[in-house]
């Protein structure tokens, strides 16, 4: 299927995160947008989307490698299409089929489908599941641990491995994800603002981070260990925004040129 999970996993600016907790899943994303349609843009908007299977459950979902691209993918995995009580597994099937026919319709069309998506729901027989899925269309999906993706991943996985058990309540996943999302903010200007969402095993809802949770992790941010690897999180963010900067310095030549 081309590129691994791994591979791709490190592609595209935003900072997504799924974690599976011991009471519900969370999803949570920077809200700041640099890419749009192929031109680099900046503007604020919630990157964690909330969809809705027939029989009622939820299923939140970010993704990383452009709005418009995310968008597509939203509409092509809507479980809304699907039986009502389809579990998750069967879900992971029509997602691979539906993502790469995707990635195909638009290759015939001379376009690169390059997003990545992270999900989380709670399965038919109540537990909490996360997903990953690559633009191939591959996908992986747990019931414990998380998933991230982004410039940021490696060291999103580094805080998280340190902090994460099976018991980790979404309570305390909703500090240590929006923190973290802060903190690499603090290190990339093009990393803004935190879109945290989660659902509950007890009663199956959408809940997000509410302007004041959200600014009490701005203002007392939970302790993270990120130790001496923040200054390779500098300089890889250094060195992706000078490969974004040649990119339009390319697109302004062939711009003139035509």
């Amino acid at each position: 299927m081309g590129d691994t999970l791994q591979e791709r996993r490190f592609k595209g600016m935003t900072v997504g995160i799924a974690v599976a907790c011991k009471d519900g899943v969370l999803v949570g994303a920077d809200r700041k947008v640099t890419m749009f349609r192929g031109t680099r843009i900046k503007s604020l908007e919630n990157k964690v989307f909330k969809l809705s299977f027939r029989d009622g459950r939820n299923l939140l979902v970010c993704g990383s490698g452009g709005t418009d691209l995310t968008r597509r993918a939203l509409d092509a995995i809507d479980p809304t299409e699907f039986d009502r009580d389809i579990d998750c597994a069967l879900y992971r099937d029509m997602i691979e089929s539906r993502i790469s026919r995707l990635e195909s319709r638009l290759s015939e069309r001379g376009l690169e489908y390059n997003a990545t998506l992270l999900f989380g729901m709670i399965d038919t027989d109540d537990k909490p599941v996360i997903g990953y899925v690559i633009p191939t269309g591959l996908t992986e999906i747990r019931n414990e641990g998380y998933f991230t993706t982004g410039i940021a991943a490696p060291y999103a996985e580094l805080v998280l491995k340190d902090s994460y058990t099976p018991q980790m309540s979404i309570t305390d996943a909703r500090l240590i994800v929006g923190g973290l999302i802060e903190k690499i903010g603090n290190v990339d200007n093009d990393v803004e603002g935190m879109d945290v969402s989660y659902i509950s095993v007890a009663n199956k809802e959408v809940k997000e981070l509410t302007w004041s949770e959200r600014q009490g992790i701005k203002d007392n941010p939970p302790s993270l260990n990120f130790g001496r690897e923040l200054d390779k999180l500098k300089k890889a963010i250094d060195g992706w925004h000078k490969l974004m900067k040649q990119w339009d310095k390319s697109i302004e030549k062939k711009s003139k040129e035509a």
